[in-house]
């Protein structure tokens, strides 16, 4: 099983590819996207790992793909001042589960 990073960021995916990951820097939003579903068919490909910006971009799909049996892990890495969105979690949780839980 493989790992796959895919990213807009440049420090990141350099950051990732230094610990041992495999990486494609996209462009835009379209090369992310193609990338990710591509990614997403390698039955090879166990993680895939987005920057919290390209997580947001590809929210949707994303969600269409967890929906599915088998589908890769998919891991959102924050940024250097950490998650943008103050409730990520929280509300990650709420959308894959559908339900909204109690602090």
């Amino acid at each position: 099983m493989r790992s796959l990073v895919l990213s807009c960021d440049d420090e990141l995916l350099i950051a990732l590819r230094m610990s041992g990951f495999e990486g494609k820097f996209c462009r835009d939003e379209e090369e992310l996207r193609a990338n990710f579903l591509e990614g997403v068919k390698n039955k090879e490909i166990g993680i895939i790992l987005l920057g919290e910006e390209d997580f947001t971009k590809l929210r949707e799909e994303i969600l269409k793909v967890k929906s599915k049996p088998r589908s890769p892990l998919i891991v959102t890495v924050p940024g250097r001042e950490g998650f943008k969105e103050k409730d990520f979690i929280m509300k990650y949780v709420r959308e894959a589960i559908g339900l909204k839980l109690d602090r």
